[in-house]
């Protein structure tokens, strides 16, 4: 597990340094902290159809105004950022225990890009989590809009939630941003 979140946190920092490193920024190995302060996303956009990722009682959307959610997720873990290739801004990434956040920034502010799990100690809300089989993943998610041997991509609301596979097996669970495509 600690190769995948190493090797998670290499990649999201090469994709982000290949746009330009002049000002980078790397924080890492700050204490996590549980904080319950933060504002639920459900009061705030009730509204929202896509796939919600859920940590510490916080409901975290695609697209979402990050600054909605990080003070009720607690202190990450590892931060990183750099000048975004797509956006004009700052691309940020947020690492927490068992999940990354990925943000892209318009207008100076903070959108969601990407929730990424890096390990089986967290779960969808649903209750699908690393280590599930693809019955698990039918079950939970019904028929996927695309799908083959390596993944199983579900949208809704403007987003998709993406399911990586290897040997039938749950390797990875993305919620994504369409601004990626």
């Amino acid at each position: 597990m600690k190769k995948r979140v190493i090797g998670a946190i290499l990649v999201a920092a090469l994709m982000l340094a290949g746009c330009g490193a002049s000002n980078e920024k790397t924080i890492s190995n700050q204490s996590q902290t549980a904080g319950a302060s933060g504002e639920n996303s459900k009061e705030n956009t009730s509204s929202y159809e896509g796939y919600v990722f859920e940590s510490n009682g916080v409901s975290v959307e695609v697209d979402g105004d990050f600054s909605k959610f990080e003070a009720g997720l607690g202190e990450p873990a590892n931060y990183y950022e750099a000048p975004s290739c797509a956006f004009g801004d700052l691309d940020k990434v947020y690492t927490y225990s068992g999940f990354e956040i990925d943000t892209y920034q318009t207008e100076g502010v903070d959108h969601v890009s990407a929730v990424i799990f890096l390990d089986d100690s967290v779960a969808t809300p649903e209750g699908l989590c690393i280590g599930d089989s693809v019955d698990k993943v039918t079950e939970l998610y019904g028929e996927a809009t695309t799908a083959d041997d390596t993944q199983m991509i579900f949208e809704k609301g403007g987003m998709k939630l993406v399911i990586l596979l290897k040997d039938g097996t749950v390797s990875t669970i993305e919620y994504l941003s369409k601004v990626l495509d």
